[in-house]
């Protein structure tokens, strides 16, 4: 980068460069499409590594990656439904959230 003024602007809100070894990071789900016009795919791949590396807590970074979507639009819809499942079952997971059928009987 030519400009030191936008270099340093946009490594102020780097998430990247904020990532500090041994911190005890929560559980993280990244998304990212190889197809996404406005992010480098590669970010985000960065991004999870970074983390994996750096978190001390032994929670979960995962990165879910898209062979055909790119940021959002155009995405078919068995991929976006795919996709909110995998997030529900994450957040669910992380959240110790069961399921029990409506009507069923609690197990002892």
């Amino acid at each position: 980068m030519k400009d030191p003024e936008q270099f340093r602007a946009l490594f102020a809100y780097s998430p990247y460069h904020r990532v500090v070894d041994g911190t005890r990071y929560p559980a993280v789900y990244l998304q990212t499409g190889e197809h996404d016009g406005r992010v480098d795919p590669m970010n985000s791949r960065k991004m999870a590594a970074r983390l994996q590396r750096a978190t001390s807590s032994g929670r979960p970074v995962l990165l879910w990656t898209s062979g055909t979507a790119g940021h959002g639009f155009g995405t078919p819809l068995d991929e976006r439904i795919a996709v909110n499942a995998d997030v529900f079952a994450f957040l669910f997971d992380q959240l110790g959230v069961t399921y029990r059928p409506v009507g069923s009987r609690p197990v002892p």
